[in-house]
């Protein structure tokens, strides 16, 4: 159940929407190709808008790229408004002004992502951002990522030192808008089920009571970093540091106890604790499939319907059976089997160690880097780890290629006798570092294509990638254990992941309850508990289409290769394969199968 916990910790790009001069009807003349790289430039420009947050983390040098420093903000939930969508298709009306078959190959790209930027935000209705805005969460809520944010938001001149403490004072304001927007979606129909509720409130509680400690981890790591600017005076280091125990302290704190105090009084109010099939508009009109699907169709990168999407994994499921009774039957009959079971160690260095010797054992399936940053592996502070994902890997700025860095969550890789998980860490640390999310973006942000493409990321591709190189790892094992026991840790990974995926649809898309869940759950794993089921239930609740976003993409992304492998025959060969898709960067999947597929038809 583990793999089930690990989530998207970071989505550090923010979509902006500006006004800009509308274009008469009547002006649809064809553009020039030649001015198509200016105005991706212009989108570009666009979407990074004026967030300093996303600025210091996406650019070391935002001067090189044109880019200002503007006044600290934090992201505030609201519904778009009609005339926000107006100028965004002013937007695509420019972009299908281009003849897209003058356009070159990487100009297609960027053109497919900019339409499909469009095309989702005008597919959904107004009233589904009561479904879409979800600033508090126990899992992806904003008061769980923020803590990590600003500990992690880079010091390299005064201005950030300063900048961090003004986002410290903006926290209580931002905290009371998330609850008085929580407040209207339960007038309108959408309320936080309590459950989620009662998981905000103790991360709250959790994180102000180390705070009372007087040893808050932000408190000591701000210090540590503080100490570390050599553009500072000692004076200025003095001063900062107490400004920053100060705001923690004060205003910091004060927001967690605002969510902590006001967020109970919303206990009741929800209409639907159950899957999005379950919702309505506040007319009663039915909102929750159509959304679910749309989303569906957002966090995949394919434009198929779920009766489709239902198929294609009951399609797997029913193979997986098979394989099943097939390994139930070796672990009866056969010794050397039951031995590698019993007995298996993935690896026996540390994480460090594990991701240097993938840096050279990958080398004959996945094409090199340009650069080899130093990798730095930290662990999240102990008051973090029951909000937290397993591991997370830090999307490292657009302009650095010297340092990349990887959290883990030792209560999820270290074990009770105090030693690494390593069977756990085997394949964790390849979907989170290489050739996971790590080795992608740094191959990718090496490349020299549009800069929106690096921006603008696709989930589905992200997280189906790593999620693809986390089970080829396994490849790595053959010739140390029999090729029979690598494809059962494959099988096992695959066969958990179509069921999550499946659960997932059945819940928000058939609208099964808790025992039509536990019904589907216990064909699958007999012996699952009802604590285990309610817990899983309740996550999949919270986080819709979490699972498709690994799993379903991760069978796409397999699929396809398994047909270029039939397509190429002996000529298949693993490092091309893997060049074609990492070529296309992080765009929805159905955009990089057509590349993919074009170059090898």
């Amino acid at each position: 159940m583990k793999k089930l916990r690990r989530f998207l910790v970071l989505t550090l790009t923010m979509v902006f929407v500006f006004l800009g001069t509308s274009c008469a009807d009547s002006c649809q003349s064809e553009l020039d190709p030649s001015t198509f790289d200016d105005f991706a430039q212009e989108v570009f420009y666009m979407v990074i808008g004026n967030d300093e947050l996303t600025l210091n983390y996406l650019f070391e040098h935002p001067e090189n790229y044109g880019l200002e420093h503007s006044e600290p903000s934090l992201p505030t939930p609201g519904l778009s408004s009609g005339f926000s969508k107006m100028i965004l298709n002013f937007m695509i009306g420019r972009v299908k002004r281009y003849d897209y078959n003058k356009l070159n190959k990487e100009q297609q790209m960027t053109y497919n992502i900019i339409t499909d930027l469009i095309e989702k935000i005008n597919a959904k209705s107004t009233e589904m951002g009561y479904l879409s805005n979800n600033y508090l969460g126990s899992y992806l809520g904003y008061q769980a990522q923020l803590p990590l944010l600003l500990v992690e938001y880079n010091f390299r001149s005064k201005l950030d030192v300063e900048n961090y403490l003004k986002y410290l004072d903006l926290v209580p304001d931002t905290f009371q808008s998330y609850v008085e927007f929580e407040n209207e979606k339960a007038q309108h129909g959408y309320g936080m089920p309590d459950f989620v509720i009662e998981k905000v409130v103790k991360q709250c509680q959790d994180f102000v009571a180390e705070a009372q400690t007087g040893n808050h981890f932000m408190i000591l790591t701000i210090n540590q970093k503080i100490d570390a600017c050599n553009f500072l005076t000692a004076d200025e280091k003095v001063y900062f540091k107490a400004q920053n125990q100060e705001k923690v302290n004060g205003p910091l704190i004060e927001g967690y106890r605002y969510v902590e105090k006001e967020l109970p009084k919303l206990k009741g109010m929800a209409k639907n604790n159950l899957g999005l099939a379950h919702t309505f508009t506040s007319d009663g009109k039915p909102i929750g499939k159509e959304y679910y699907e749309l989303d569906f169709q957002d966090t995949v990168g394919y434009k198929m319907s779920l009766e489709e999407a239902k198929q294609y994994i009951d399609d797997k499921l029913a193979y997986y059976e098979t394989q099943l009774a097939y390994y139930r039957t070796l672990m009866q009959t056969d010794a050397t089997f039951q031995n590698e079971i019993a007995s298996y160690q993935l690896m026996q260095q540390s994480p460090e160690e594990q991701l240097t010797y993938y840096q050279t054992a990958f080398q004959a399936y996945f094409p090199p880097l340009s650069s080899a940053p130093l990798i730095t592996v930290k662990y999240i502070d102990q008051a973090m780890e029951n909000h937290f994902s397993p591991a997370a890997y830090m999307t490292s700025a657009i302009d650095n290629f010297t340092e990349e860095f990887i959290y883990l969550n030792g209560a999820d890789v270290i074990l009770p006798d105090g030693t690494l998980d390593y069977n756990y860490l085997y394949s964790t640390l390849a979907h989170e570092g290489y050739p996971g999310h790590l080795y992608q973006n740094v191959y990718f942000k090496s490349k020299d294509v549009s800069l929106l493409r690096k921006v603008l990321k696709s989930s589905g591709y992200s997280e189906g990638w790593a999620t693809y190189t986390e089970l080829f790892s396994f490849e790595l094992l053959r010739g140390t254990y029999s090729d029979t026991f690598v494809d059962f840790l494959i099988f096992q990974e695959e066969y958990n992941g179509a069921m999550y995926s499946r659960l997932d649809m059945g819940i928000h898309y058939d609208g099964w309850t808790l025992e039509e869940a536990s019904q589907f759950i216990h064909r699958y794993a007999p012996n699952a508990t009802d604590s285990a089921i309610q817990a899983t239930f309740e996550q999949l609740i919270e986080v819709p289409n979490n699972m498709q976003m690994y799993f379903f993409t991760y069978f796409k992304l397999k699929d396809l290769r398994t047909d270029m492998m039939n397509l190429a025959k002996e000529d298949f060969d693993n490092i091309t394969f893997h060049t074609y898709i990492l070529d296309c960067g992080p765009a929805p999947l159905r955009f990089v199968e057509e590349y993919v597929r074009a170059q090898y038809e």
